[in-house]
């Protein structure tokens, strides 16, 4: 690898880049104009919009048998800055509707209390603004009765509507008070905009070239795809970062005038706030910010390097930014803490150490797994990366890895398994079904709703296969299997769940809070037969996940990248699809078993009796604790059974049993195949 050539291809993406203009705009404007001039007006807007509330004329109506006390009550207590118009209404509330009457008050006195209701319109921005004055005045007046008729009953008021004299004392300082408001604001605006600042870049340097013909020409050159690689990284990175200076420049001057403004106007709540006690924070947030801007580069240039022109890459990396917005609000929720389990989640590990820092607020732990996670993520980005420009068939196009499903029907030919582009499509249009429609099944219908959620894991990918004239047989995997490679299957399988029991162990104690979560929420699910149970917990999921993921998705992935880098991705997948972060490494570890079970089986059989054993495993568990733990105290921990025994035991199924299927699976080699 040449540092020179590096240097000249870095040149050569620079120039490229830079000559698109929507770049420049993304990285240069918007930071530098727009959001500064976004908040000006909107805070002018939003202050012009208040004073004209403010100085207003509302039409009031009134009746009830105190309508007299009450139309005194709202014109003698005019101001300068707004009036009341009493106005005669025979139907109030269809006034109220049509807009005569901003809004209407019936008061009446029922057994010597006056009852008082004010009807308005939330809808309306003038009927809601005249709401808050009048149930001000009404307040007043309440206060001024009551005081009244304390002092004709010969007692002090405030001796007896105060007899605790309440003081708030505020412990944070200006610089807290500022960084807490900031911390709500910054952390969103700052991703979002890194993300747009980076993805342009990312285009251009992947599908851009694919469709201006110069890949072709780069590629005949004497330069490895490392070197490419690595100079179209540091192309997209370094705007990435550049567009992270930028904002970040752009927001503190922003923040700086409107407190300045507030200050100005005396309006300003922090006080004198010392800019010296933000530079730790800031350094520690800008090397944090760094290390996510180098990630979502890789993660943009991955995604756009599977289209195949500018408009395709603008529709891939769409999902991709929608994901990181909505992600990214998580600053704005108060009750999410930035615990050590956060701290490996893209995005909101981010977010909530932003937010954390602008409050002063310094976990060092939790400071050093943010940014080597994000170190971490960028790294495996740029690994993918390099896969994919290995691929002269993702590079160049061959229309096995674009999504087949938006082309004319007509056009699509019979056979063969889905597109790498296809089962990407179906696992974002599977998240979504199953989030929105399996969600509200499982809450309406309980444990019956469960099967029905899991069905969805047939129907969608099976509604594809059909549509895009896809081969059943050899998407699913649904070839009778030789008995000797599902006993094989079995053994492995054994072998394997034994060892998920260990990493589930590992991950629990890692992640409790996750693990207790996960487990309450599958309680209510269990019905009380165990065979019921059975069925609906251990056979279904074996069933339905299993097409799913070892099915419909493997079979695309094993079709066209490496059988190591699809059981990778489709272990992680499955992981990912179980949403517990204390049952990732255990649910990733048993499907990338499974997908290697499939892919020396042919078949997708075996993989679904070893995904009904280990579920079946958990309902052993669940129905009969006390027996199973009996059970396992007899066979393993009981000092009564000889020590030799039980390690025997341990090492067949976690050791003997592996190997076994291991070689059951295994291809024969003969003189054809050698």
């Amino acid at each position: 690898m040449s540092g020179k050539i590096i240097k000249q291809l870095f040149k050569k993406e620079m120039l490229d880049v830079l000559r698109d203009k929507k770049t420049v705009l993304m990285m240069v404007v918007v930071p530098l104009v727009i959001y500064p001039l976004i908040l000006i007006l909107s805070m002018g807007i939003m202050s012009g919009v208040s004073q004209d509330m403010a100085k207003s004329t509302y039409n009031v109506a009134i009746s009830g048998d105190l309508w007299a006390e009450y139309v005194v009550l709202l014109v003698e207590t005019e101001s300068e800055e707004y009036s009341f118009k009493i106005i005669r209404s025979d139907d109030m509330e269809a006034d109220l509707q049509n807009g005569t009457i901003d809004l209407y008050i019936t008061a009446d006195d029922v057994l010597g209390e006056d009852v008082v209701c004010v009807y308005y319109l939330s809808a309306s921005t003038k009927s809601s603004y005249g709401l808050n004055i009048v149930l001000d005045k009404l307040e007043e007046h309440s206060r001024a009765k009551t005081y009244d008729l304390l002092e004709a009953a010969d007692l002090d008021p405030e001796e007896v509507l105060k007899p605790i004299k309440i003081e708030y004392l505020d412990h944070s300082t200006a610089e807290e008070s500022t960084g807490s408001l900031l911390g709500s604001i910054l952390p969103f605006m700052l991703v979002v905009s890194i993300l747009m600042g980076t993805m342009y870049p990312a285009i251009d340097t992947t599908s851009g070239e694919k469709e201006r013909g110069t890949l072709e020409t780069v590629l005949t050159l004497p330069v490895t795809s490392k070197e490419l690689i690595i100079s179209k990284f540091m192309a997209v990175g370094l705007f990435g970062i550049a567009s992270a200076i930028l904002n970040l420049i752009s927001m503190c001057g922003v923040m700086a005038y409107m407190f300045n403004m507030m200050e100005a106007m005396g309006a300003g709540v922090f006080g004198q706030i010392s800019v010296g006690k933000f530079v730790p924070p800031v350094i520690i947030g800008v090397l944090c910010v760094f290390a996510f801007a180098v990630f979502v580069s890789a993660l943009s240039m991955c995604v756009c390097a599977f289209a195949k022109s500018y408009k395709e890459a603008n529709n891939y990396i769409t999902p991709v930014m929608l994901v990181v917005m909505l992600a990214s609000f998580v600053s704005i929720i108060p009750n999410i803490e930035l615990t050590k389990t956060m701290s490996l989640v893209p995005v909101v590990n981010l977010c909530l150490l932003l937010r954390d820092l602008l409050v002063f607020k310094f976990n060092y732990l939790n400071i050093l797994l943010v940014l080597f996670s994000n170190i971490i993520y960028g790294i495996v980005a740029v690994l993918i990366l390099s896969r994919i420009y290995n691929s002269e068939s993702i590079m160049f196009g061959d229309g096995q890895s674009g999504i087949q499903i938006f082309e004319k029907r007509s056009n699509m030919k019979k056979g063969g398994v889905p597109t790498l582009g296809d089962a990407g499509f179906v696992i974002v249009i599977m998240a979504l079904v199953y989030l929105y429609v399996g969600s509200s099944l499982q809450l309406n219908y309980g444990s019956y709703g469960l099967v029905l959620s899991q069905l969805l894991f047939i129907a969608v990918p099976l509604s594809i296969t059909l549509y895009t004239k896809k081969s059943v047989k050899e998407t699913f995997k649904l070839n009778l299997c030789k008995p000797k490679k599902l006993a094989g299957g079995v053994l492995l399988g054994i072998g394997t769940i034994g060892w998920a029991l260990v990493i589930s162990a590992i991950s629990t104690s890692l992640f409790k809070e996750s693990a207790a979560a996960s487990q309450q929420g599958l309680e209510g699910y269990f019905p009380n037969s165990f065979l019921l149970g059975l069925l609906i917990m251990a056979a279904t999921p074996a069933i339905c996940e299993e097409m799913f993921f070892r099915g419909y998705v493997f079979s695309a992935l094993e079709n066209k990248l490496k059988l190591i880098t699809a059981i990778l991705l489709n272990a992680a997948l499955f992981g990912v699809f179980h949403m517990s972060l204390a049952k990732f490494l255990t649910t990733a570890f048993l499907g990338g078993m499974i997908a290697y079970i499939g892919h020396k089986s042919k078949s997708i059989f075996p993989g679904m009796v070893v995904h009904f054993m280990n579920n079946a495993f958990a309902c052993v568990v669940m129905y009969y604790p006390v027996d199973f733990a009996l059970s396992f105290e007899f066979l393993v921990m009981n000092n009564t059974v000889d020590t030799l025994i039980s390690i025997i035991f341990v090492a067949i199924i976690a050791v003997v049993f592996p190997i076994l299927g291991y070689k059951l699976m295994a291809d024969k080699i003969t003189p054809n195949n050698e």
